[in-house]
């Protein structure tokens, strides 16, 4: 990334550079100004800078060559049939453009690649978060890798384990209600309600928006479903208390356990039992 960076330095002031002493010939040399061909020359100039930075240095070169090829064939031109001088300028058109060009190519180059280092970093690193951005739980990635660990322990060991699912059936109701920030801060707080009715060992997932998990290892069915009368004790607090504060909303939520088998299979399978199960919580 550094060495990216330092290209990027060195082209871009090499770029200024020669268009800073390009510029400077073309203000201070009288007889240069007065000659439109020079102008057109150093239009022609910035036009292909904005090729090659927008598509690439092989471009900008073959767009700088026909441009080269036209003039010099243009000024030898009128050098043969009219005698007009070839001055130095000329010359300097000529050597200029293609480095000017290579220069905004190089440079170009070395920005896309910063792009895409930047782009492919940002993807490793959302692959490696497990930590859901609104409530502060573990999020789904998080959620499948342990709960598969879990069930290995329990299979191996023969101990209870118990995976719960809180879900609030009316979220997208409550989000057109509330809007996106209240809702996230809603969702925050039956968060901290899960963390309080939980014990230390057992583990709190965002799995979905609307959907918490709850991973409970040597945990039965019975103890379970005493810690789901906790959650629903303390959302229905959180319900109370946004009615005193005049937001007219009721949380209703769905809970569901269910305590791990030897026959399932998987922590999909594992899963998908549990939310079958939350349409019989009412």
């Amino acid at each position: 990334m550094n060495r990216i960076s330092k290209k990027i330095d060195g082209y871009f002031l090499g770029l200024i550079l020669e268009l800073f002493i390009i510029t400077m010939l073309f203000v201070f040399d009288v007889k240069f100004q007065t000659q439109s061909l020079s102008f057109i020359m150093f239009c022609i100039t910035f036009f292909t800078i904005i090729m090659t930075y927008t598509g690439g240095i092989i471009v900008g070169l073959i767009a700088t060559s026909v441009s080269i090829f036209i003039y010099a064939a243009y000024i030898f031109y009128m050098n043969l049939m009219n005698n007009i001088e070839i001055t130095y300028m000329s010359y300097i058109w000529m050597i200029f453009m293609p480095i000017i060009s290579y220069t905004t190519g190089k440079f170009t180059n070395s920005v896309n690649n910063l792009q895409q280092s930047n782009l492919k970093l940002e993807n490793e690193y959302r692959n490696l978060v497990t930590i859901h951005e609104d409530t502060g739980l573990f999020n789904i990635k998080a959620f499948y890798m342990n709960l598969e660990r879990e069930m290995s322990k329990a299979k191996r060991h023969e101990n209870a384990l118990t995976l719960m699912l809180i879900n609030l059936p009316y979220y997208k109701e409550i989000k057109n209600i509330l809007g996106e920030v209240k809702t996230n801060k809603l969702m925050k707080d039956i968060s901290n309600v899960v963390i309080k009715s939980t014990r230390i060992e057992d583990e709190r997932y965002a799995i979905e928006n609307d959907t918490i998990a709850i991973i409970m290892p040597n945990t039965d069915e019975f103890g379970a479903n005493i810690v789901k009368e906790r959650i629903k004790a303390g959302i229905d607090e959180l319900s109370l208390s946004l009615r005193d504060n005049k937001n007219y909303i009721n949380i209703d939520t769905k809970i569901a356990v269910v305590e791990y088998k030897k026959n399932i299979k998987s922590p999909i399978e594992y899963k998908t039992c549990v939310q079958e199960e939350l349409q019989y919580d009412v």
